[in-house]
């Protein structure tokens, strides 16, 4: 009869956990979640053999998710350079704002449309005013360095 993965993992766990240290041992002990269960059973094996007490583990990691925006659509484009412009036009502005589906869209354009494009988002409170923004007309001022040369 073939021992089973998990029988093979055990053997394995307990072979490498019977060369660590007691101070070892118990470290490992007192971060269990980090433990498959194989391992864990292993360990709990070996603490026993050597008359180590299983000290009671730390609490698990907390894991902080980001804070939820209530974030809404200002623009949407279709080509991720044209919604890069106008997300730089809104951050010099002071306005933050975020791209959304930037990354489907980069990986491939032809679900664009299905989509409904790149989405432009802002806070709602500053939606006007990053309108207002994205409304002004590009100002003449500028010229390319080779226009300025051939003057």
């Amino acid at each position: 009869m073939r021992p089973s993965d998990s029988e093979k993992e055990y053997e394995g766990f307990a072979a490498h956990y019977s060369q660590l240290s007691d101070g070892e041992l118990l470290k490992l002990a007192l971060e269990p979640w980090d433990l498959s269960d194989p391992a864990w059973d292993a360990l709990e094996d070996e603490l026993e053999r050597r008359n180590l007490e299983v000290p009671d583990p730390e609490p698990s990691p907390q894991i902080r998710l980001p804070e939820m925006r209530d974030l809404v659509v200002l623009r949407s484009f279709r080509d991720v350079p044209e919604a890069l412009l106008a997300k730089g036009r809104l951050e010099a502005s002071g306005i933050e704002c975020f791209l959304g589906d930037e990354n489907m869209v980069r990986m491939d354009w032809f679900i664009s449309n299905l989509l409904g494009g790149v989405k432009l988002l802002v806070q709602p409170a500053d939606f006007s005013k990053a309108s207002e923004i994205l409304n002004e007309p590009v100002s003449d001022e500028f010229e390319s360095e080779s226009e300025s040369n051939e003057a």
